[in-house]
């Protein structure tokens, strides 16, 4: 072999080499580089899952607890008492509601601004998980705290007594009150401390308390809180909104249908949920309420007013103790809201089972017996108890509350409060409406007292 060859032998040889030392070399660097991508799927994997467990987290937290409550100490920047003066402030609801049972929950994040290079969000490439609040679970550990309230004082002084002249159908009345709010004035009375069914006028303790137990700092409630319905309030006797199984409604959507509709199956589950799972504990707390607020001669059964199995089991109460109940829940300006409210939609519209409710109250503005003024509060109507209502009116910045039970018929009731009302005004030196309500024809006793017979005694309203 000439020196040449030899030259070219020993050169291919190297190249063959270097050419197999690379592939060594650049096979070893794919698998480092599979190996560090596998260790980075991996991670990333662990990260992915790890976020995942802390969203379901989220979405299993009940969301109410993260509501921040306005200070409950006192009904919403007014002082319970019956003068005092002042507005008062509605919360901002903690989420969207809407009127079909259901509340959506409005969130939004934003992200902080940050100097130097943009970090990756780990978040990103991960599926979009709504939130959805949770149902509200009964609380059996929350104890509601007695409230300091100034119990309003009635000045009977110079109040007259049972018959008045010219005004027609007190004796249809079991008991009755006309009070001037503005300085606790009784300008009328029949047997105002006597107990006498009250029917429905029991939810405007229902309501109130409700409404005072959802403002608590100390409670796990809110406005916005899901309730479940339960079996209990769906068999509740009418008047209803008649819940499904497996429907949902917030605390202020069962407080609009207890206050317009005044349902029967709204209270009783709110009793039953805000009583931490039984109704019987919220109206314990219904009768301590009732004694800080000077109600003397009142005692509930239940939360909505339907009849008990006999007279002695029916919830009572005095004309006077209404009264005085009405003088503290009309400083709550959300309630007296709701109690004004001729109609309000419950469920969504379009719904097979949309409800648009009715209020009974009779004397409110557009109803076609409207007195003029007349701004809540509360109806109320079983066989026993006869047609009751609790009426507060404003005329000329003047303030007035009649409350009368017992009438044989809604029409009797109605148009004897708008007399009483007109005698009222005149009293306090308030000149009747141009169109007064005196010119309303009267229903006839015998008349409404066959109607009010065809009522079934398990309704009530």
């Amino acid at each position: 072999m000439s020196r040449r060859a030899m030259i070219l032998l020993i050169l291919a040889i190297i190249a063959v080499h270097g050419i197999l030392l690379w592939l060594v070399v650049a096979t070893g660097s794919n698998e480092q580089r599979i190996a560090d991508t596998r260790k980075q799927i991996e991670e990333n994997n662990a990260l992915r899952s790890e976020m995942e467990n802390e969203i379901r987290s989220i979405e299993q937290a009940d969301p109410a607890t993260a509501v921040q409550k306005p200070d409950a100490g006192a009904p919403t920047g007014k002082p319970e008492t019956g003068t005092a003066q002042g507005a008062a402030v509605q919360p901002k609801p903690a989420t969207e509601q809407t009127s079909s049972g259901s509340t959506s929950q409005a969130s939004s994040a934003t992200q902080p601004k940050t100097g130097g290079t943009a970090e990756k969000d780990p978040l990103a490439g991960l599926p979009t998980v709504k939130e959805k609040p949770a149902p509200s679970v009964p609380s059996a550990t929350y104890v509601r705290k007695p409230r300091k309230t100034v119990v309003p004082k009635l000045d009977f002084a110079g109040a007259a007594r049972d018959d008045i002249s010219g005004l027609k159908g007190i004796s249809l009345s079991t008991a009755g009150i006309l009070v001037d709010m503005d300085n606790n004035k009784v300008l009328w009375a029949k047997n105002p401390s006597r107990p006498v069914p009250i029917a429905s006028l029991t939810k405007i303790m229902t309501i109130m308390l409700s409404y005072e137990i959802a403002m608590d700092d100390s409670s796990p409630y809110t406005l916005q809180s899901l309730i479940p319905v339960t079996p209990e309030a769906i068999n509740t006797e009418a008047s209803k909104v008649y819940f499904k199984k497996g429907e949902m409604f917030t605390i202020d959507e069962l407080l609009i249908a207890a206050s317009v509709r005044s349902a029967n199956d709204a209270a009783h589950l709110l009793a039953e949920h805000l009583g931490g799972g039984k109704a019987d504990k919220f109206i314990e707390d219904m009768n301590r309420r009732a004694k800080e607020v000077g109600m003397t001669h009142t005692t509930y059964f239940n939360a909505h007013g339907l009849p008990g199995k006999s007279k002695a089991l029916d919830n009572q109460s005095s004309v006077e103790d209404v009264a005085r109940l009405c003088l503290v829940f009309r400083n709550y300006d959300y309630l007296m809201e709701l109690a004004g409210k001729r109609t309000a939609p419950f469920r969504e519209k379009g719904s097979p089972d949309y409800i648009l409710l009715q209020n009974h109250n009779n004397l409110l503005p557009g109803a076609k017996t409207a007195a003029p003024g007349v701004n809540g509060i509360k109806t109320g109507f079983t066989n026993r108890a006869g047609f009751c209502v609790a009426a507060s009116c404003q005329r000329s910045g003047r303030n007035l509350l009649a409350v009368v039970t017992g009438f044989p018929s809604a029409a009797d009731r109605d148009n004897f409060v708008r007399v009483l009302l007109d005698w009222g005004y005149v009293k306090i030196g308030v000149a009747k409406p141009k169109t007064s309500s005196t010119s309303t024809k009267s229903t006839s006793t015998k008349s409404s007292s066959s109607t009010s017979k065809t009522t079934s005694t398990k309704k009530g309203r």
